[in-house]
């Protein structure tokens, strides 16, 4: 069952026939098929909503009103800084009715004075990022491309990747669905366990590499959870983090830092880790790519193309881009424009954002270019 508003334009393209990007949620990708980034970072899935009345009829409203409530606060932990998270706006009635453009039901269970659903709510972009700007507070809205995870759990009896018993890779499984701006594919265990040992993906860059061609990911990170303190009610895991990628991403995900997470069973401690560990990276994506009124840019750029396909995918990048604030062309010719961007941020966030488009954009004694990254 869908339910809806009518919906506001997300997008001011910036080019007329600027194309937009097609997606699908999806908690898990197989190394051989990469997780497809969420379509659209306004919209929240998943909520679990209950609650009971007199009847179901009565408890259903309640439910699915509360449902978008806790959909709006994930939605702005989503897309901000986690110091700012104490200055939220609050959910009220008439913010609701101004931000959510509707609601589709996922499932839905009744009992005589019973409802139980998961629904998925779409907020209006314009209404979101016009709450965030006026109350001042950064965001980011940029989807980073998908990052696969290798889990390696190690204790006392051996190393443990590939198995399908690595309580590791199952704690990265349990984690909540996707809800996050940087979408992590976790690699699943091989039928028979077979796989590149540890050593090899820590000491060979080509065998992560040759798992990352398989998926089409441009980074990976190998997680290594080693079991320190095994007693009952007071467990140790030390985390080693180590990525591997072609450099656009490599702001924020190289030089994570090892951390120790302590916990009564194994279950949870892992599960917190991981938790631990997708925040941090998160965190920093945020902070890499945050949308912030106060600070603004300008670049003049030289744009390579190949022929009008390579150029309209150029113009649509830029469109999509959220950071980006105004593009000019300046000059245009069958192989290049002269192009003034203007835009939040620094130059790298620019290149951060623009690169999960597969656009590059670099710098040489003091001019820039970009072009397209594939062909």
């Amino acid at each position: 069952m869908l339910l809806r508003r009518p919906l506001t334009a997300c997008f001011l393209l910036i080019f007329a026939a600027a194309g937009g990007l097609a997606g699908s949620l999806s908690a898990m990708a197989q190394p051989v098929t990469q997780q497809t980034r969420p379509a659209d970072p306004f919209s929240v899935g998943g909520i679990a909503v209950d609650a009971s009345a007199d009847s179901a009829a009565a408890a259903r409203p309640v439910a699915l009103a509360d449902g978008q409530r806790r959909a709006f606060v994930q939605l702005l932990r989503r897309l901000t800084l986690p110091e700012d998270h104490g200055r939220l706006p609050r959910p009220g009635e008439a913010l609701l009715n101004d931000t959510v453009a509707g609601f589709g039901i996922d499932e839905e269970r009744t009992s005589a004075t019973r409802y139980i659903g998961k629904i998925t709510v779409q907020f209006r972009a314009d209404a979101i990022r016009r709450l965030l700007q006026e109350a001042r507070i950064p965001y980011s809205e940029t989807m980073s491309r998908p990052v696969l995870v290798v889990p390696v759990w190690q204790t006392a009896e051996g190393v443990r990747i590939w198995e399908a018993a690595n309580p590791w890779r199952e704690a990265w499984q349990r984690r909540p669905e996707a809800d996050s701006l940087v979408p992590l594919s976790v690699a699943p265990a091989t039928p028979d366990g077979a796989g590149p040992a540890l050593d090899r993906l820590l000491g060979n860059p080509d065998e992560l590499r040759g798992l990352m061609r398989k998926g089409n990911f441009d980074d990976a990170l190998v997680v290594t959870a080693t079991l320190q303190q095994a007693e009952p009610g007071n467990l140790r895991v030390d985390l080693y983090v180590q990525h591997q990628g072609l450099g656009s991403n490599a702001g924020f995900l190289n030089g994570l830092e090892a951390m120790t997470v302590t916990g009564g069973t194994l279950e949870e401690t892992l599960l917190t880790a991981a938790l631990e560990l997708t925040r941090r990276i998160e965190a920093r994506w945020k902070r890499a790519t945050v949308i912030d009124l106060d600070r603004q840019g300008q670049l003049s750029v030289m744009a390579g193309f190949t022929g009008l396909a390579d150029w309209n995918r150029l113009r649509a990048a830029l469109a999509a881009v959220p950071i980006m604030r105004k593009v000019e062309v300046l000059q245009l010719s069958h192989r290049d424009a002269q192009l003034r961007l203007e835009f939040y941020g620094e130059p790298a966030q620019l290149g951060t954002a623009l690169a999960q488009r597969d656009i590059v954009l670099s710098e040489r004694d003091g001019f820039w270019d970009m072009r397209s990254r594939k062909p």
